[in-house]
């Protein structure tokens, strides 16, 4: 199971899994893609890493991160909009509390690869299943083509491109995109994935949202 965890209920999971989730982070974007981005003792951040920050972290039977994804507020100044704005063409930059975006899309890079898809999977699922809990209705993001058809339109889930195909100062091309959310979406996506248990564990979110 993918357990959302901010610093409000990072205490109420096994470990520190949001530590951890900072070391795989490092493995993958520092050391495996050698991204110029800020690090601390093999750890990976920035400045989008916050009390606002919320995480889908992946652990398996060892509690052993293998994936993660990164969701911050748009309402926040947050990364597409401070540093890759040239890439929204097509829009205005997306400013509301009922838009998330999405970002540090990260897998063990040493599992198989059925291994890889099926986190990968699962973590595109818990999107969904995330945002419909919190009432969002749409994720923005800025990926590498290859990355929005591998991750997510494979998966069955119809993103809108909101901009061109721009290069990144490293050389790569990127592209920024809007997945929309809905239940037919979710359904389409568990139709495609075969997923069609439930993914996330929200910790003392559901609690609270039962005694609201």
């Amino acid at each position: 199971m993918i357990e959302f965890v901010d610093m409000s209920n990072n205490c109420n999971f096994i470990g520190n899994p949001i530590l951890e989730q900072h070391k795989l982070r490092y493995n993958a974007i520092i050391e495996r893609q050698d991204w110029n981005v800020p690090s601390y003792k093999k750890l990976e951040f920035d400045q989008y890493d916050n009390p606002a920050t919320k995480y889908l972290i992946y652990r398996d039977e060892g509690d052993i991160v293998r994936g993660v994804s990164r969701f911050y507020p748009t309402t926040l100044p947050y990364m597409l909009e401070e540093q890759f704005s040239h890439f929204v063409t097509d829009m205005e930059i997306p400013k509301n509390e009922r838009i998330w975006e999405g970002s540090r899309f990260c897998i063990d890079n040493t599992l198989n690869a059925p291994s890889r898809k099926k986190i990968i999977n699962e973590i595109v699922v818990a999107y969904l299943e995330a945002c419909l809990f919190f009432d969002v209705h749409s994720v923005v993001g800025l990926m590498y083509p290859a990355y929005w058809r591998g991750l997510f339109i494979q998966a069955g889930w119809p993103i809108e491109f909101i901009g061109d195909v721009i290069k990144l100062d490293d050389g790569h091309k990127a592209r920024a995109a809007i997945l929309p959310v809905s239940q037919s979406i979710l359904a389409n996506v568990r139709e495609t994935t075969g997923i069609h248990y439930k993914t996330v564990n929200f910790g003392e979110y559901y609690e609270r949202k039962k005694a609201a």
